[in-house]
């Protein structure tokens, strides 16, 4: 990787596709006000309501799937490793069985892996390698002694639940609808703030100069156009990348982004 680009990875990483139509639809919101002379003052409590509570609210949601999802992979992994130490700690298992047992709780870790990983949905193999260990502990149940067997089966409880957690995270997502109207919301919001920095700093300036009482077509003289253009188009920005961070972690195993999960950490074994 270029060392440049990994320096500045972070910064460009939010940038996409929404980047671009926000900032295209900035430019031309504020070049039609100009055009049209469209000014008001517009009350920002709308921002608040139509998009940034929105946005905070999806961009909360995600960092706490995020977090959930790193406690449901530790849990299922801990649970892995404890059910391999229960067959190790057995002298009436031998080394073969042993190393048997050790394949099967590292496959299931790595199919594990491998399903969070792809964008399919198909859980069979994944399934099956978990039935293996029940399948193993009905065959060699009676050597492990019943004490045991039980404390197995417990863990076998925990792995099914962080894998159940974990799959229920990648499937379902933080509500579609709200994203749906954010990144509206974001797109229009420019026709509404356009005007209203050109109120506050254009039609300011004119007050001063006394130039109001004149048709106020005439007298938009663009001595501070590319202020407003600028500043429109930085709101834009940092609202878009906002929402791109939160798309991004959306998926905390898609390996989209630099907060996704290191998912290969897991596949790390005691």
């Amino acid at each position: 990787m270029n060392p440049i680009y990994k320096k500045f990875r972070i910064y460009l990483d939010v940038i996409n596709h929404r980047t671009f139509i926000a900032i295209t639809i900035s430019i031309l919101a504020t070049w039609i006000c100009y055009r049209f002379s469209l000014i008001y003052n517009l009350d920002l409590t709308l921002v608040s309501v139509a998009v940034v509570f929105p946005l905070v609210f999806t961009l909360g949601s995600a960092f706490q799937r995020r977090e959930r999802a790193l406690e449901h992979l530790g849990r299922t992994k801990g649970a892995l490793a404890a059910i391999k130490f229960c067959f190790s700690s057995s002298s009436k298992i031998g080394d073969a069985e042993k190393e048997e047992i050790y394949a099967i709780t590292h496959h299931v870790k790595a199919e594990l892996i491998a399903f969070l990983n792809d964008t399919a949905s198909e859980k069979t193999k994944l399934t099956k390698s978990v039935v293996q260990i029940q399948e193993f502990i009905s065959q060699y149940g009676k050597e492990l002694g019943g004490r045991l067997t039980l404390r197995v089966y417990r863990l076998i409880r925990d792995v099914i639940m962080g894998i159940e957690n974990s799959v229920s995270i990648k499937e379902h997502r933080t509500p579609y609808s709200i994203r749906a109207y954010c990144v509206l919301f974001i797109y229009i919001f420019p026709f509404f703030y356009a005007p209203t920095l050109i109120k506050n700093i254009e039609y300011q300036d004119l007050l001063f100069q006394g130039e109001v009482n004149q048709p106020i077509n005439t007298v938009l003289h663009g001595r501070f156009d590319v202020i407003v253009y600028l500043i429109n188009v930085i709101i834009s920005f940092i609202l878009i990348s906002l929402y791109n961070v939160q798309e991004q972690i959306e998926n905390p195993y898609d390996q989209d982004g630099l907060d996704d999960i290191k998912l290969e950490n897991f596949e790390i074994d005691y």
